[in-house]
């Protein structure tokens, strides 16, 4: 009995085993980062892919930040090739940012914001 079990459970872990669905294969992953710097009209959020920049023309979004002691948000608009801008924007420091950034072409892109 003890051998049919032993049998019994090596069969079901190697029948588990996890399986991509064929939709799902070609998916690009994102490897978008996000950085951003203060300025003296808000936070500039800049993106670049495995160092290249990435265009922001006709994108739009939102940056969103927590605290312990505050939570706010400010819309993102692109103002150079590779960077959006959220004017007015003043999250406390320590605050963790994350940005939602939906491109022309109508993909988005969510992520957290590392601060420079």
């Amino acid at each position: 009995m003890k051998f049919v079990r032993a049998v019994l459970a090596v069969m079901l872990s190697v029948s588990t085993g996890a399986f991509a669905h064929p939709d799902h294969d070609d998916e690009p992953q994102q490897t978008i980062k996000l950085n951003a710097s203060s300025s003296a009209s808000g936070v500039v959020v800049y993106l670049t892919d495995k160092g290249a920049k990435v265009p922001t023309a006709g994108a739009t979004g939102k940056l969103v930040w927590f605290s312990s002691a505050a939570k706010g948000e400010a819309p993102l608009q692109p103002t150079r090739d590779n960077a959006m801008e959220a004017k007015g924007a003043k999250p406390p420091a320590g605050s963790r940012l994350q940005a939602s950034i939906t491109f022309a072409d109508k993909s988005v892109f969510i992520g957290d914001v590392a601060v420079k």
